[in-house]
């Protein structure tokens, strides 16, 4: 249903309600007031204590395992006496410098898990690559686990530092940046797959670095289009445009052997592989993973090793390590072009370039110089909203809804929509009057999508139905949304509050208006002069001009902070004018005059993160008006008390606060 659409029905509602659609304009006088009719709420809420290891770090090491290596980083091996062994011995005999026992990225890598073992929140996947992604670590991890891991468990510290180690002896011939990249942008989409599944609220205080090693050029790099003139394929002078086959890869380029073991993954031969713009297009997608799913923070760093003075002593044998250019000096051309490369990477990935350069500047390689902090802030009150689940907003006071749908009673009883020539009936005391996990609300508000409230959606829940056979339902997050909701709205399952703008889900859909579309500051929909945000608040209607109701009837709220010395902040708080109605008992006569109030809090990080979703809490008060002889409680308020958390305390986890026998157990208040 559009706006427009909302607010018809919303107009069609007064009108049968005898109300007049300017009411708001012409304030009644002379009307009459019952201070016994007011209820405050007070007590108090706190956040959770500061994390001292902060919040989510999540590292991925991508190191090349390319045969240069061996020449770049010594020492090295392919795995037999061959290459790296030859040229070895080449560079002892003519460096003139003593050979390490164990290349610098080794060492480098090492070192940082060694940082790490005390930084519980930091977490790491480890990516060699040569022609393919091989020897990945950690090796294996139990199903619906993450495959970054925390180098705080002393038995995956010693498996990586066991795996880094034999890095020496594993290089191989390829130095396929595509696949590499790909493989990370994969590693990071399930990780955040798994974490929306399982924490979603701990996306937006993520922070995900991928840090890239290499020491060269990709390859191999090849050209789907072989017919260009040669001025018109790149060179280390106009490193932008489009790359011809390489050097020793024009075979294998456009006549791929699946049987060869040293074959990319996934390639198809006569294609483009390692070309500028692939390589781009994946870092602009890791970098799209931070909005699309609301990330903290996503960077990728870049590192370059290269070893001139090593290739020149190398002699013939590593004449061609980098490829065949146009001029004599290959290994020169060839780091302008990995330069290049490497900087426009680091650029769109929000993230740092290094160079470390011949025998000085290699053996000194840190990987500690790149930020691994966390985004860690204090948590802070991002929302505190009143909403009352037994009246509904109407033109100048609140109407009964006894089933707490969003719809009063009268609406509930018998709705004849004029606008569309169309009976439709909700009950009373039901919520959801067809069963079909589409709250009668909800339909109302989608009428225009074909939802009606006395037939069963084919969209929803029908348990008789093969589609659906046996369906229950379920609101995971306890936003007031089910599954079948959430999943009609695109809103997510196990998120309160989807679109991180302080107002749950399940708020903004009783009104039709867009969970998944922040609330724009100062947004003010129904152009009534109040802005949404403060509607919700006051418990007053967002989606149609109620000036009189918000001014007689709006909620008003004291709050007051208190820091504590554990770091927490606890907020003492005073939620005043909350109207009690004579709630109907027709079902049930114990129920008389029974008003059920529900809290909803919401805590998120101070400053320094993404749009935060909050760790949302709440809690429920229960009061009963039925004048002249009942009033519970007798006095002005109902008092929450102090903070117990969420073992003993009223403020629960959403999910424990959905069902009409959670709210008869839980609340403050005397219950039904």
């Amino acid at each position: 249903m559009n706006r427009q659409s909302q607010r018809s029905v919303w107009a069609v509602l007064a009108l049968l309600a005898g109300a007049c659609s300017d009411n708001f304009l012409q304030p009644k006088e002379n009307e009459p007031t019952n201070i016994d009719n007011r209820l405050t709420l007070k007590g108090e809420v706190c956040t959770s204590p500061p994390d001292p290891t902060g919040f989510p770090v999540k590292v991925v090491l991508v190191i090349d395992q390319s045969g240069s290596m061996c020449v770049s980083d010594p020492p090295g091996s392919q795995g037999m006496a061959g290459f790296c062994e030859d040229a070895l011995a080449n560079i002892s005999m003519n460096a003139g410098v003593v050979i390490p026992p164990e290349p610098a990225r080794v060492r480098a890598v090492k070192r940082l898990l060694t940082s790490f073992r005390t930084q519980p929140n930091v977490r790491v996947t480890i990516a060699p690559f040569e022609t393919n992604i091989k020897g990945a670590w950690p090796t294996a991890v139990p199903p619906g686990t993450s495959k970054f891991v925390p180098m705080t468990d002393d038995t995956l510290y010693q498996d990586a530092i066991a795996r880094v180690n034999s890095y020496q002896t594993e290089l191989g011939k390829g130095t396929d940046y595509q696949g590499a990249l790909a493989y990370a942008y994969g590693l990071m989409s399930a990780d955040i797959a798994l974490v929306e599944r399982q924490n979603p609220e701990e996306l937006p205080r993520t922070r995900y670095v991928v840090v890239f090693l290499t020491d060269g050029v990709p390859f191999p790099r090849c050209a789907a289009n072989d017919m260009l003139p040669p001025a018109a394929y790149a060179n280390y002078l106009n490193p932008d445009l489009l790359w011809a086959d390489a050097f020793g890869a024009q075979a294998y380029c456009n006549t791929v052997d699946p049987m060869d073991p040293d074959a990319i993954t996934g390639f198809v031969a006569g294609t483009d592989r390692n070309q500028n713009y692939q390589l781009y297009s994946y870092v602009d997608n890791m970098m799209e993973l931070k909005t699309s799913h609301n990330i903290g923070d996503v960077r990728l760093h870049t590192i370059l090793l290269f070893n001139e003075e090593a290739v020149r002593n190398c002699g013939a044998i590593c004449q061609d390590l980098y490829g065949r250019y146009t001029t004599s000096n290959g290994a020169m051309e060839a780091k302008i072009i990995a330069r290049h490369i490497l900087r426009k990477l680091a650029e769109r990935g929000n993230g740092i370039y290094q160079e470390y350069n011949d025998w000085v500047g290699v053996g000194q390689i840190s990987l500690g110089a790149i930020d691994y902090s966390s985004l860690a802030a204090r948590n802070v009150m991002k929302t505190l909203i009143v909403k009352d689940l037994t009246a509904a907003p109407g033109d100048v006071d609140r109407e009964l809804d006894a089933d707490g749908d969003g719809l009063n009673d009268d609406q509930d009883n018998d709705f004849y929509a004029a606008t569309v020539r169309q009976m439709w009936k909700a009950q009373k005391f039901n919520p959801d009057s067809d069963g079909d996990c589409f709250d009668d609300n909800f339909e109302v508000m989608h009428y225009d999508d074909g939802f009606r409230t006395d037939v069963k959606d084919g969209r929803g829940c029908d348990p008789m139905s093969p589609l659906t056979m046996g369906c229950v339902c379920r609101d995971t997050d306890g936003d007031g949304l089910s599954q079948f909701a959430e999943d009609y709205l695109g809103t997510r399952p196990t998120v309160f509050d989807s679109d991180g703008d302080g107002v749950p889900d399940g708020l903004e859909a009783l009104y039709g208006l867009d969970p998944l579309k922040p609330q724009a500051s100062g947004l003010d929909t129904d152009g009534d002069g109040i802005p949404d945000f403060a509607e919700f608040k006051a418990d007053s209607n967002p989606i149609r001009r109620d000036n009189r109701f918000y001014d007689k009837n709006g909620y008003e709220y004291e709050i007051t902070p208190e820091e504590q010395p554990d770091g927490r902040i606890c907020y003492q708080f005073a939620v005043s004018n909350l109207q009690l109605v004579t709630t109907d008992a027709v079902q049930n006569v114990d129920r008389l005059g029974f008003n059920l109030f529900k809290v909803y809090f919401a805590e998120s990080p101070e400053s320094g993160v993404a749009t935060d979703y909050g760790v949302w809490r709440t809690a429920c008060a229960w009061a009963q008006y039925a004048p002249p002889t009942i009033r519970v409680p007798a006095g002005p308020e109902i008092d929450f008390g102090p903070d117990r958390g969420l073992v003993n305390g009223f403020f629960k986890q959403p999910s424990q606060l959905v069902t009409p026998v959670q709210y008869d157990m839980s609340c403050a208040g005397q219950a039904p």
